[in-house]
C-alpha cells in the first residue's frame, strides 16, 4: 500500500499534462506569428512573463521539433528553431505579372496625384476670379464713374478754342516756369528762416506761427507744388533739347 501512494504521487497528474501541452501551443503560436529563427533564451526572454523559462522553453521546443510542429537546425552545440514555411511560393512569371501590376498601380498612382495638382491649381484660380453677383456689382460702379467723367469731358469736346502759335506756347511755358521757380524758392527760403527761428526760439511752430500771423499753403498744396515742378523738369528738358538740335542743324548747315 506504501509503494502504490508513492507511486501516485510519482505519476504526473493530468492538470500538469494540460499546462504542459498550453505552453507548448503558446510556444508554437509565438514562432508562426513571429516568423523567425529562435533559440531557448529567445522563447525564454519574449515568453517570460507566462512563466516560460529557459529549460522549459528548451523542453517545448524539442517537442515540437519531434512533432514536425516547427523546424530545427542544428550547428554545432546550438539549436535554432523556425516556423515550418508552409506558404506557397509564387513562380517566376507570377512574380513577374505580379511586379508589373505594381509597377502600374504605381503608374497610376503618379498620374492621378498630378491630376489632383491641376484640379487644385484650377480650383484656386476660379476662386480669386469674381463671382456673377460681383461682377454686376463692379459693373454698375465703373457705369457710374463712366458717366461721371463724360460729363465732366462733355464741355471740353463742345468748347472751340483757338489754336495756341508756338509762340505764345513758348511764352506761356516761360512764365510757367518763372513762376513755379519763384513759388518753390520763396517757400524753401521760408522753411529755412522759420526753422532757425523755431531752433533758437525754442517755440512751438503752431503757436510762433499764430502769435506772428503766418499763414501756411492749404492742404494739398505740396503735391501741386510737386507736380508743377515735374512739369518744370519736362519743359526744361524739351528746351535743352531744341536748343540741341537747334546748334546740330546750323552746324550740319
Amino acid at each position: 500500500q506504501v509503494s502504490r501512494v508513492h507511486a501516485e504521487h510519482l505519476r504526473p497528474s493530468r492538470r500538469g499534462h494540460e499546462a504542459e501541452g498550453e505552453m507548448a501551443d503558446l510556444v508554437l503560436q509565438h514562432m508562426n506569428a513571429q516568423n523567425r529563427p529562435f533559440n531557448a533564451q529567445n522563447i525564454a526572454d519574449a515568453l517570460g512573463r507566462h512563466g516560460i523559462k529557459k529549460g522549459p522553453a528548451q523542453k517545448h521546443l524539442d517537442a515540437l521539433a519531434d512533432k514536425g510542429a516547427i523546424n530545427v537546425k542544428e550547428a554545432g552545440k546550438q539549436k535554432v528553431y523556425f516556423a515550418l514555411q508552409t506558404a506557397a511560393v509564387m513562380a517566376p512569371a507570377e512574380v513577374a505579372e505580379a511586379e508589373a501590376t505594381i509597377k502600374a498601380r504605381e503608374g497610376e498612382v503618379v498620374r492621378a496625384r498630378t491630376e489632383n495638382q491641376r484640379r487644385h491649381a484650377k480650383l484656386a484660380a476660379l476662386a480669386q476670379q469674381l463671382t456673377v453677383k460681383q461682377m454686376k456689382a463692379k459693373t454698375a460702379q465703373l457705369t457710374v464713374d463712366n458717366t461721371a467723367v463724360e460729363t465732366k469731358l462733355a464741355p471740353l469736346r463742345a468748347a472751340q478754342g483757338a489754336d495756341v502759335s508756338p509762340a505764345d506756347l513758348a511764352k506761356m511755358e516761360k512764365e510757367f516756369v518763372e513762376l513755379v521757380d519763384m513759388w518753390s524758392g520763396r517757400k524753401r527760403r521760408f522753411n529755412d528762416a522759420f526753422e532757425t527761428v523755431l531752433e533758437g526760439g525754442g517755440m512751438a511752430k503752431k503757436k510762433f506761427a499764430d502769435d506772428v500771423g503766418v499763414e501756411f499753403d492749404p492742404a494739398g498744396a505740396a503735391e501741386q507744388l510737386a507736380e508743377y515742378k515735374a512739369l518744370v523738369d519736362v519743359i526744361k528738358r524739351k528746351k535743352q533739347l531744341e536748343a540741341r538740335q537747334k546748334k546740330f542743324k546750323q552746324f550740319a548747315s
